[in-house]
Order: structure tokens, then C-alpha cells, then sequence
């Protein structure tokens, strides 16, 4: 099968890195282009401003074709750092300035991450402002939602009322449903959003086909916070034990893919890991997020159902929420999205399940996301287009990388080319750095 090369519509491979990697594990995904700097993180536009970041990486050579977005969080950390309050009319007009000066060296539209520090505390005015500035350069509003477990339409509803006030399309990021007790409502979710286009609001959503996800643990327990201030305090750390008891959380399916220097501790939930220590899962959750490091974890709380439900509606997308590895490393559990999420699609939910028919599939993975991109010239083959091209088998294209192995890729894919360059060949990888940065 000869298709157009997929967009990943939501990656997060790292551009800062030394070493620059070669994006293997995502060109045997027959990914050839991605959109970087999603959830309002920063990608090249702390230090040097993203003109020269891009410059920079295009000479060092890119293993596929980028394209930016600007970080929403980073924009309102440059300006306001972490504070928890409304900018004033100057922070807000500076913030503006940066996303137009982003805007003006690359980026094809903003993105937020409203579960994350600062973005979760910016106001919809605020947001709304942001994206109008967007919207004059014909860009992108991606948001990371507010909210993806229990009070998820009620950051459907946000998103929505961000693409109606400023007329900008927009991008839901890597669309879910967090937890047992709000499982199905994407059909409700699928809805809102029908109702929306039919309001020519053009929203639109990017999804993953695993039903875990791989976030930090403060992230995962939420609406629980609490600070490292209140862990130290005895009492306020009773208080916060005793809160976090009545939250009704799944510890059984919450995974730390890598726990300390204890290898054969990998893998396992927080309810096991607490049952060794005798301890209840929420003191165990509290130790650890009293050292104040970084602790992912992969979740398993998502429904199958609720991704068919998502895969089938007619204006989803396909994307990763992946990174870019150089080789493998034994000791990192990763996220098996970074290394199959694509062939999965065509292997498991077009062959397997039929949920898709191959020519919808390739659709939400190159023509669908690109058109949203306004790139008229990729994610489809013709005369004048790109030469960005995936050859793969139907019959044989699978994912392989598990939770358990995610450093494994995929087979089925047997080239890929970028830009007319051949960068994978009868299955084997060259190392060509043959992207461009699309601006």
C-alpha cells in the first residue's frame, strides 16, 4: 500500500537535546512530518526565541519535517512566572507580543496545557485573547484540556467557547476519558462537538490507541493538589492524607513505569508498591510526591469502548502524544504510543476490529490533519506535493512495543520517504536526515 507520509498531529520529541536523535522509532512508525511544542511546553522559545532555535536545528539536520507550535505556558511563565492570578493589561499585551513574535519565526498556531503549571491558571478571557492573535495568522488553538476525567465537558465547553470568540479552528489534544465512573461519555463528548461544527466552529480532536496514558503523579490524582509545603506541616499533611482517601481513586491501575533504582520494581501499581511497604496507597502516594521529584506513571483508565467511540467519529485524528528515542534504554518504561501508535491504528483497529476502513485510517493520518494545518501540498500524493510517502504491507503492518517492552518497532513498514529522500529502505533505517522545518 502506497499511502501519503503520516502527520503526527500531537508529538512531543525532544529538539533540545545534544545529541540530536535521528527520530527512528518515529520514521518506522511511517511518520514524516510532526507538530511539536503541544500542551503550552516549551520548544526552543525560552533562551534563544524559536527564529533562531529553528535555525539551528535545521543545521544540525532533522529526521523528519517539524512544525511548531507556541507554548501557551511558557509565553505566561516568560512573563508572569508561576503566579496564580489574572495578568494585568501589560502582562497580557506582552504575552500577545511573544506569541506574535512566535508566530512571525515559525509557529503555526498556540497550544495550552491547562492540567499544568501555569496554564492551569489562566482564565478563559485570558486564553481567548491569546488565540484571537492566533486566529489573524490564519494558526491553531491545541489545547491539553482542563479537564479529562470528571469534569470533562466542562472543558469541551471551554475549548469551544475559545474557538467561537476568537474564530480559531480548534485542535483537541490526545481526547480521553479518565476513570471507571465517566466511562462513555464520548458519545457525549462526540456530540458537543458535532453541535459546535454545525455552529461552524471548527474543532476538531487528535487521539492515541491505548487505553493508558503516561503523565507525572500529581497530574494523574487529580483534582487532588497539594503542595510540598503542606507534607512538610503535620497537620496539613493529615489533612491532605485524609482528602486524598475520599478522592475514589483506582490505585490499582495506576503503573510507575520505572520506581527508583530497583529494576524489578518496574511496572508495578501504586497499590502494589504500597502493599510491600504496608502502607496504604495514599501514604505511599503522599512519600513520594513529598520528595518533590518527578515521578511518571503510565494509568489504565480508559475504555476500549470510549477509543472505538473516539477513532470512528469522522473528525478525529490520529496522534501519538510521543518522543523521539535515539536507541533503546533498558531501564526507561516509556509509553509503548512513541513506538507503535500508528501501526496500531492499521494493524489492530483496521484489520482486526474493523472499526476503520484503510482508506479512513490513512485519512485521520495525512490528509485530515494536514488540511487542519492548511498544508495544501502534503498528506496527499500528486503532482506538485511533497514526496513524503509511506509503502507499507495491510496485510502484515502491526505494532510491537508493549508496556512491558515498549522499545520495539513495529512491522510492515517497508519505506518511507521524506521530501523525495528515502530514509527507510526494504525495512531498513539509513540515519538520512532528510526534514525540513514547515513553516
Amino acid at each position: 500500500m502506497v499511502a501519503p507520509g503520516f502527520i503526527d498531529i500531537h508529538s512531543h520529541s525532544d529538539l533540545s537535546i545534544k545529541d540530536f536523535p535521528e527520530m527512528e522509532n518515529i520514521i518506522r512508525q511511517g511518520i514524516t512530518t510532526q507538530v511539536v511544542g503541544n500542551c503550552g511546553i516549551n520548544i526552543g522559545m525560552i533562551d534563544e526565541g524559536l527564529g533562531n532555535f529553528i535555525e539551528r536545528i535545521e543545521k544540525r539536520g532533522i529526521g523528519t519535517n517539524l512544525i511548531f507550535l507556541a507554548g501557551q505556558g511558557v509565553i505566561r511563565s516568560k512573563v508572569m512566572g508561576n503566579e496564580k492570578r489574572k495578568p494585568t493589561e501589560e502582562e497580557l499585551n506582552e504575552m500577545k507580543e511573544l506569541l506574535e513574535s512566535a508566530l512571525s519565526e515559525g509557529a503555526k498556531g498556540l497550544s495550552t496545557g491547562l492540567e499544568y503549571e501555569p496554564g492551569i491558571y489562566s482564565s478563559t478571557e485570558e486564553l481567548i485573547e491569546l488565540a484571537k492573535v492566533v486566529a489573524k495568522r490564519d494558526g491553531i488553538y491545541a489545547s491539553h484540556l482542563r479537564n479529562e476525567g470528571d469534569y470533562v465537558e466542562l472543558a469541551i465547553e471551554e475549548a469551544i467557547e475559545i474557538g467561537k470568540m476568537a474564530e480559531v479552528p480548534v485542535q483537541i489534544s490526545h481526547i480521553k476519558v479518565e476513570r471507571k465512573r465517566n466511562w462513555g461519555k464520548s458519545e457525549k463528548i462526540i456530540e458537543m462537538i458535532e453541535n459546535a461544527r454545525r455552529d461552524n466552529i471548527d474543532v476538531s480532536y487528535d487521539i492515541y490507541p491505548y487505553t493508558a496514558y503516561m503523565t507525572r503523579l500529581n497530574i494523574a490524582i487529580m483534582p487532588f493538589r497539594v503542595s510540598i509545603n503542606d507534607l512538610l506541616d503535620p497537620d496539613r499533611y493529615r489533612k491532605a492524607l485524609e482528602k486524598l482517601k475520599n478522592s475514589s481513586i483506582d490505585w490499582d491501575l495506576i503503573h510507575i513505569p520505572q520506581y527508583n533504582i530497583d529494576n524489578r520494581k518496574n511496572g508495578k501499581s501504586i497499590l502494589e508498591l504500597a502493599r510491600e511497604r504496608e502502607i496504604s496507597p495514599e501514604e505511599f502516594t503522599l512519600e513520594l510526591l513529598k520528595k518533590n521529584e518527578p515521578v511518571r506513571v503510565i494509568s489504565f483508565q480508559m475504555s476500549e469502548e470510549d477509543i472505538k467511540n473516539f477513532l470512528s467519529y469522522k473528525h478525529s485524528f490520529v496522534g501519538s502524544d510521543g518522543s523521539s528515542y535515539k536507541k533503546r534504554n533498558e531501564e526507561d518504561r516509556t509509553h509503548p504510543r512513541s513506538f507503535g501508535t500508528f501501526p496500531r491504528i492499521l494493524g489492530r483497529y483496521v484489520r482486526e476490529l474493523k472499526i476503520l476502513s484503510l482508506e479512513e485510517a490513512i485519512s485521520k493520518m495525512s490528509y485530515l490533519p494536514a488540511k487542519k494545518l492548511r498544508l495544501m501540498d502534503r498528506g496527499i500524493i500528486k503532482e506538485g506535493a511533497y514526496a513524503d510517502i509511506t509503502i507499507f504491507d495491510p496485510e502484515k503492518i502491526t505494532d510491537k512495543a508493549t508496556y512491558e517492552d515498549p522499545f520495539q518497532y513495529p512491522e510492515g513498514i517497508e519505506y518511507v520517504i521524506i521530501n523525495g529522500n528515502i530514509v527507510l529502505e526494504k525495512g531498513n533505517f539509513n540515519n538520512r536526515r532528510a526534514g525540513i522545518v514547515i513553516r
